[in-house]
């Protein structure tokens, strides 16, 4: 355990608890939470690449009924869940990854399988080109639902992205739903390849939370590795417009942003590391870092455990050597009290082979936010 102290805050680092380790590929772990007490994790076991998701996709699926001190219910599907939304009836609900042209021969209209998790996890039900979403302004090249969604006015927002054509780069978009997930529509677009000039994949996974002034605030990879500070824009009107976008302190992958009880505005997101910012400030509009790769490196029980990240700017050296994917999720599983999952990668994006004593991990880590 480690305590950590700014102006007015108070953080304590409890030590990292493993969920679950293995040989191939075990990583780009999420974490989604129950609105009966159970906490979900779904992980790939595949390589990180698009026909891989398309054609052989493969997740571990472990729940926790002890606020993640276990893992004992563990099993795989071959269904891809991209947002995972607690619904008051005990379920999650899950949006499509990549959805496909409906009908084919037009760019507009796409569908997906429609999933949802039941009774803590021990159910998994699969409703096939169930989940349509329309709407769209213009032609769309290929769209994707990540991130988050959130209830907004008796409908749920959720954040995609993908790329309109005529584009070289990526858009964050936000879409909304008024019957649980099943029927989505476009509702505008957070920021576009023009909002950040220079960035090498335009404003893609994002991350959105409602503040406590009633605004909407999302934060937005727009590249991978330490130069690519993450995007940010607010909307006041739930979604339908949003600002022009300003750069974080925090960099790179994957970001999750969560509001806590007590008010203060956390972040988690690396690559190379993983490191947590928090805010006190309503508004996000300054931050403090911590380095969580150096905490779980501390309390780790031996060498086969500790992280190393690859800090070159070389993108084939860090997929060689980079030890974690820095893909996390936070959890806020009670009052000021969170939990993140992340992983240990040891060979970088190649797999473990079978023959090796080195493991792939995924972890939690419980933390604590007070005020003082």
């Amino acid at each position: 355990m480690a305590e950590i102290t700014f102006d007015g805050l108070r953080i304590t680092l409890e030590d990292p608890i493993q969920v679950t380790e293995g040989v191939g590929h075990c990583w780009f772990p999420s974490l989604t939470p129950f609105t009966t007490g159970e906490l979900l994790i779904i992980h790939s076991s595949i390589a990180d690449a698009e026909n891989a998701i398309k054609a052989a996709p493969l997740f571990g699926v472990l729940v926790s009924s002890d606020k993640g001190q276990s893992w004992p219910l563990h099993y795989r599907t071959s269904q891809v869940c991209a947002i995972k939304i607690p619904r008051p009836d005990g379920s999650i609900v899950c949006t499509p990854y990549i959805v496909e042209p409906d009908p084919i021969g037009q760019r507009r209209n796409f569908c997906g399988d429609y999933t949802r998790f039941e009774a803590g996890g021990r159910r998994f039900v699969v409703e096939p080109g169930a989940v349509h979403i329309t709407g769209f302004p213009r032609d769309v090249q290929e769209m994707a639902f990540n991130g988050d969604a959130l209830e907004f006015d008796g409908r749920l927002l959720a954040t995609m992205y993908g790329t309109f054509v005529g584009d070289k780069l990526c858009s964050a978009v936000v879409a909304e739903s008024y019957d649980e997930g099943f029927n989505w529509r476009y509702v505008s677009t957070i920021a576009g390849p023009e909002a950040v000039p220079g960035a090498p994949e335009g404003p893609d996974e994002a991350s959105m939370i409602r503040l406590a002034d009633g605004d909407l605030m999302c934060v937005m990879r727009v590249g991978s590795g330490a130069p690519w500070n993450l995007a940010r824009a607010y909307s006041s009107d739930g979604g339908r417009t949003w600002s022009a976008v300003d750069r974080l302190p925090a960099f790179s992958v994957e970001p999750s942003l969560r509001r806590l009880s007590n008010g203060t505005l956390v972040l988690s997101s690396g690559r190379p590391g993983i490191y947590l910012w928090v805010s006190t400030d309503p508004r996000g509009t300054s931050w403090q870092q911590i380095d969580l790769v150096e905490h779980h490196n501390r309390r780790a029980p031996g060498p086969e455990y500790t992280i190393t990240p690859e800090r070159s700017a070389d993108r084939e050296q860090r997929h060689t050597s980079d030890q974690t994917t820095a893909y996390t999720q936070l959890v806020e599983i009670e009052p000021n009290h969170l939990l993140m999952v992340y992983d240990r990668t040891p060979f970088g994006w190649n797999p473990v082979p079978a023959d090796s004593t080195e493991r792939s991990r995924i972890f939690v880590m419980p933390i604590q936010v007070e005020r003082t």
